[in-house]
């Protein structure tokens, strides 16, 4: 599946911006690990994984080693 638009967050994302995309986006349902956000920000800051958003995948942040195919690339950073 190739994706149109790929918004693939920063490495260096504060972790307020990191947060707040988690509060605004992301619609948790069912038993969540305790701090698995972070953890998650964590390796995203150690380049260990890729975070993203895309319209196929909506109210949900991607994560992955390599990243799919897409027609057009956005990066988010913090300000």
């Amino acid at each position: 599946m190739k994706i149109k638009t790929l918004y693939l967050l920063s490495p260096y994302i504060k972790w307020k911006t990191f947060k707040l995309l988690q509060e605004k986006i992301v619609k948790e349902s069912g038993p969540v690990p305790v701090h698995s956000d972070k953890i998650i920000w964590q390796m995203l800051r150690d380049k260990k994984i890729y975070c993203w958003f895309c319209q196929e995948e909506p109210n949900d942040m991607m994560l992955g080693l390599e990243l799919p195919e897409y027609d057009k690339l956005e990066i988010i950073k913090s300000k």
